[in-house]
C-alpha cells in the first residue's frame, strides 16, 4: 500500500489499531448481550464494552481530523473531535469504575455506596468538556500544526480524576488481595488489580506518545482479560446463586486435605466443613412455585456470602447441589462456633427483610477434618450425618410447636 506522506502512514496504522479494538469489543458485546446471565456485574461489563467502543470510534475521527485526512483540519473540526473524544473517555472511565465497584460489592455482598456518588465527579467533568468550546477551561485549539491542543486550567485535574479512580481501585484491591485468604474474595480482588494495570499503562503511554492509540489498546486488553475471567467464573460458579459450584468445592477440600495429610504436626486451626440444606425446600417449590424456590436459594447464598465476607482465612462457599450448601474454612473451634451462630442470626434477619409467605430455615452440621478420615468423601459424610441429626431435631421441635400453639413465636429459630 502506497502512502503519499508519513502522516498518512501513521494515521493508517492508528486507525487499524482502533478498528481492531472495535472488532474485539464488538465480539464481546455480542456474546455478553446474548448471554442468559443478567447479573449486575455482567450488565456493568456490557456498559464498559459499549463505552470503550464509542471511545475507539471517536478516537478514529480525532486522528483523521488531526492529520487532515478525509476530515478537514479546521479549528472547529479539531475542537469537535476532541470534545467527543474526551466525553467518551470520561464515560469509559466511569463505566470501568462502576464495573470494578460491582465486583467489590459482589465480594462483600452489599452496596458500598450509591453509584451516583461515583458518577457526580465524572458528570461534572463531562459538563466542563461540553462547554469548553465557549469557556476554554479544559482545552482550546491553536493554529499550530504540531501542537494544536492548548490545555486549560481544568485539563490536568480532569485527566487526573479519570485515572486516580482507577488507580485507587487497583491499589486497594491489591492490598485486600494480600490481606485475605478467602478464595472467592482473593480471586475477585486479583481480577480488579489486574484489570487496572493495562488501563493505567495505556493512558500513560497515550499521553506521551499520542501517535499510538495506547489507551484504546490498554482498555481492550484489560476488558479481554476481564471477559476471560468471566468465562472462568461460568465454569467455577453456580449461575443461580453466584457462589462456587460443587466442582470448585471438592477441589478446595482435596487440596487442603492433601496439605494436612502431608503435615507432620497438628495445628490449633483446623479445616472445618459446614454442611447445610434448606428445611422444607420441596414444600416451598410445591406451594409457591420454583421461582420462589430459586429466591430462597439465592437468599441463602447471600446469607453465606455475608457471613463469610470478613473471613481472612482460607475459605470457600459453594452450592453443593439442589438445596445443599457447603462452607469450607480453616478455623479454630471457637471461630467455627461463632460462624455457625452468625449464619443462624443472619437467616433470621434475612427472613425479616424478605417478607416472603414462607420462612427460610436451614439445618447445619459442621465438623473438622481428622487425619483418620483419609479423604474428602469420608469427611463429607461425617458432616452430612451431623446435618441430618440437626434436621431431625428441627422436625421434632416443629412437631412440638404444632401441639403447643403458645410457643409459635419461637418457630423461626434456625438450627
Amino acid at each position: 500500500m502506497h502512502f503519499n506522506t508519513l502522516q498518512e502512514a501513521s494515521a493508517f496504522s492508528y486507525v487499524c489499531f482502533d478498528l481492531f479494538c472495535i472488532f474485539i469489543m464488538g465480539i464481546l458485546i455480542y456474546t455478553t448481550f446474548n448471554d442468559v446471565e443478567r447479573t449486575k456485574k455482567r450488565i456493568h461489563l456490557l456498559n464498559v464494552l459499549v463505552a470503550v467502543t464509542l471511545y475507539c470510534i471517536t478516537d478514529i475521527f480525532w486522528i483523521l481530523a488531526f492529520y487532515d485526512i478525509k476530515i478537514d483540519r479546521s479549528v472547529s473540526s479539531r475542537l469537535l473531535t476532541n470534545v467527543f473524544k474526551y466525553i467518551t473517555l470520561a464515560l469509559s472511565s466511569y463505566s470501568v469504575c462502576r464495573f470494578l465497584l460491582s465486583i467489590w460489592e459482589e465480594v462483600v455482598n452489599k452496596r458500598i455506596f450509591k453509584s451516583l456518588y461515583v458518577f457526580i465527579p465524572f458528570g461534572i467533568s463531562i459538563l466542563f468538556i461540553i462547554t469548553t468550546p465557549f469557556t476554554q477551561l479544559v482545552f482550546s485549539i491553536s493554529g499550530e500544526t504540531n501542537n494544536p491542543l492548548v490545555h486549560g486550567i481544568l485539563y490536568y485535574p480532569i485527566m487526573i480524576l479519570f485515572f486516580v479512580y482507577v488507580i485507587v481501585f487497583g491499589v486497594v484491591s491489591l492490598i485486600r488481595y494480600f490481606s485475605t485468604q478467602n478464595d472467592f474474595a482473593k480471586e475477585q480482588y486479583f481480577l480488579v488489580a489486574v484489570y487496572t494495570v493495562p488501563v493505567i499503562i495505556g493512558g500513560f503511554l497515550h499521553y506521551f506518545y499520542w501517535e499510538i492509540p495506547a489507551f484504546a489498546i490498554g482498555l481492550t486488553i484489560a476488558t479481554l482479560i476481564i471477559y476471560i475471567f468471566q468465562m472462568k467464573d461460568m465454569v467455577s460458579l453456580d449461575m443461580l446463586t453466584g457462589i462456587n459450584n460443587r466442582r470448585q468445592c471438592e477441589r478446595f477440600f482435596r487440596e487442603q486435605i492433601k496439605h494436612i495429610n502431608e503435615e507432620s504436626h497438628s495445628k490449633i486451626e483446623c479445616l472445618y466443613l459446614f454442611m447445610m440444606d434448606l428445611n422444607k425446600f420441596k414444600s416451598i417449590n410445591d406451594t409457591y412455585g420454583h421461582t420462589e424456590g430459586d429466591k430462597a436459594l439465592i437468599a441463602t447464598a447471600e446469607v453465606l456470602k455475608d457471613a463469610c465476607s470478613h473471613i481472612r482465612r482460607k475459605c470457600i462457599m459453594s452450592r453443593f447441589g439442589g438445596d445443599e450448601f457447603v462452607i469450607g474454612v480453616v478455623f479454630t473451634p471457637e471461630e467455627a462456633q461463632l460462624l455457625n451462630e452468625k449464619i443462624q442470626n443472619l437467616i433470621i434477619k434475612k427472613n425479616e427483610e424478605l417478607h416472603a409467605p414462607y420462612k427460610i430455615s436451614i439445618s447445619v452440621g459442621f465438623t473438622y477434618y481428622k487425619k483418620d478420615y483419609k479423604d474428602f468423601r469420608t469427611f463429607l459424610n461425617h458432616a452430612d450425618k451431623l446435618m441430618y441429626e440437626m434436621k431431625e431435631i428441627a422436625h421434632r421441635q416443629e412437631a412440638d410447636e404444632s401441639q403447643n400453639p403458645t410457643d409459635h413465636d419461637q418457630s423461626n429459630e434456625v438450627l
